[in-house]
């Protein structure tokens, strides 16, 4: 439920609201992914629902799911729906829809909302391995022991955007004719199955290139990083 706390008033004014059909003449809400469409197991999930200053109560819903519904008041057109932690089975299709004194709203458009964490993580090289040097080639290489034929590439500090590209035989490799500096940083790779797009793996083990003028200074090292939103690479 959302962190907002309705009102006697609101509560009095929703238990009288019979639940009718679709009011075709009202507009359609807005629905947000505010964790974005990727979401790490056992993380917060946001999900938000924007609609017209006549919404009173928002109603999100789940494709996959017909018993489920989630409803919030509107506080200032809008209402904020809030899992304190994503689970195995709350990967699917969400929209939301609002009712006014007018009746109920068409539901929004709906967005995908996928589970990272599910299937076990691929693993990430480069070549030339450990380092990189200036103006010589780089290859990444991405590959899974499961039958992931999607897998992506991407760099924590974002100077490089997040690489997709089909992998048929679970492996994918990026080549850049000449490293620069902006290749410097921290690189995980994700994946998951077309036949299953909202079971994604767990992102490989993270790994910090460094693109120097001179072999001698660079290094590959493991460290923690966040799971980006990658909502744009599901469509």
């Amino acid at each position: 439920m959302g962190a907002w706390l309705p009102t006697l008033l609101w509560l009095g004014l929703y238990l009288s609201q019979k639940t009718g059909a679709e009011n075709e003449t009202l507009p359609r809400p807005q629905i947000i992914l505010e964790s974005g469409s990727v979401n790490m197991m056992g993380f917060p999930v946001s999900i938000r629902c924007r609609g017209p200053k006549e919404a009173q109560v928002f109603i999100l819903q789940k494709r996959e799911d017909k018993d489920f519904e989630e409803r919030e008041h509107s506080i200032w057109n809008e209402a904020l729906f809030s899992f304190p932690h994503m689970s195995d089975t709350m990967g699917g299709h969400y929209s939301c829809s609002y009712q006014s004194a007018s009746g109920i709203s068409p539901p929004s458009e709906s967005v995908r909302l996928a589970v990272s964490g599910l299937l076990h993580k691929p693993k990430l090289m480069t070549d030339p391995s450990p380092d990189a040097t200036m103006g010589k080639p780089l290859t990444f290489k991405c590959w899974s022991e499961e039958k992931l034929d999607r897998l992506i590439l991407y760099q924590d500090e974002g100077l490089i955007p997040p690489m997709y590209r089909l992998a048929p035989n679970s492996e994918i490799k990026f080549f850049f004719p000449k490293a620069q500096a902006k290749h410097t940083g921290i690189y995980s790779c994700i994946g998951y199955s077309s036949k299953d797009p909202l079971k994604w793996s767990k992102p490989s083990e993270p790994l910090l290139l460094i693109v120097s003028r001179s072999q001698s200074l660079t290094a590959r090292i493991m460290v923690p990083v966040v799971l980006l939103a990658l909502g744009t690479l599901l469509s």
